[in-house]
C-alpha cells in the first residue's frame, strides 16, 4: 500500500493551525474587556474620628462653650462619646469654630481643611436645636456649598433666655438638594458623614 506522506503532512499542518487559532480565540475571550467592564471609581466618604465645636463669645473671648465627640472607629458608624464643657450666656453672641480630625492617621489628618472645604460643593452642614433658645446664622464669610448655598462652617449663634436641651449637627455627603433659607439648613438625599446630638446643653 502506497502512503501519501504529502497529504498526511498537510492534514497535520491544518490541525495545528486550527488548534492554534482556537487557543488564541479562547485567550482573547478571557483577557479582552470593554471600557464598560472597568469598575467605576468609588468616592469614599471621609473617616472622621473627632468632632470639636468651639463656641466663643464675640465680646468676651473667655466665655467659651466646648463640645466634642470622639469615635475611634469613625463618627459615621462607630460608638461615640460626647462631652460638653461650659454653658451659654443669655443674650450673648458666639462664633463657632468646627474641628474635624482623623486620628487613625499619624499625625492626625485635618479632614475639614483637607477634604470638606476643598469639596464644599459635595457637603452640607445641617443643624438643629431642641429645647434651647439658640439661633444661628450662616456668616457672609461662610464657604459656598452645593447649589449656591452656604456650607455652614462659619456661623454665628445667639443665646436667648435660660433653657436646657439638645444641639444636633449633621454633615451630609453629596446631598440631592439643600436649603439654607432657615439658617439651620435642611437636605435631602446623600449620606451622612456623621450625625451627632449633644444632650444637656445649657443657657443660663
Amino acid at each position: 500500500m502506497k502512503i501519501n506522506y504529502l497529504n498526511l503532512n498537510a492534514m497535520k499542518t491544518t490541525k495545528f493551525l486550527f488548534k492554534t487559532m482556537l487557543c488564541l480565540a479562547l485567550v482573547s475571550s478571557f483577557t479582552s474587556c470593554s471600557d464598560d467592564d472597568d469598575p467605576a471609581p468609588v468616592n469614599e466618604e471621609e473617616l472622621i474620628t473627632n468632632l470639636t465645636l468651639t463656641f466663643t463669645n464675640t465680646t468676651n473671648p473667655g466665655d467659651v462653650v466646648l463640645m466634642s465627640s470622639v469615635a475611634p472607629d469613625g463618627l459615621e458608624d462607630g460608638l461615640s462619646t460626647e462631652t460638653i464643657i461650659g454653658s451659654f450666656t443669655p443674650g450673648a453672641s458666639y462664633a463657632l469654630t468646627i474641628g474635624l480630625l482623623n486620628e487613625s492617621e499619624s499625625p492626625a489628618e485635618d479632614v475639614l481643611n483637607g477634604d470638606i472645604i476643598p469639596e464644599a460643593d459635595e457637603h452640607f452642614f445641617v443643624y438643629a436645636v431642641n429645647g434651647l433658645n439658640l439661633t444661628m446664622t450662616r456668616d457672609a464669610s461662610d464657604i459656598d456649598g452645593p447649589d449656591g448655598s452656604k456650607l455652614g462652617v462659619n456661623t454665628t449663634w445667639i443665646a436667648g433666655a435660660s433653657s436646657f436641651g439638645n444641639l444636633q449637627i449633621r454633615l451630609i455627603h453629596e446631598p440631592s438638594t439643600v436649603d439654607d433659607s432657615d439658617e439651620f439648613g435642611s437636605a435631602t438625599g446623600g449620606s451622612e458623614d456623621f450625625n451627632i446630638t449633644f444632650s444637656g446643653v445649657v443657657i443660663n
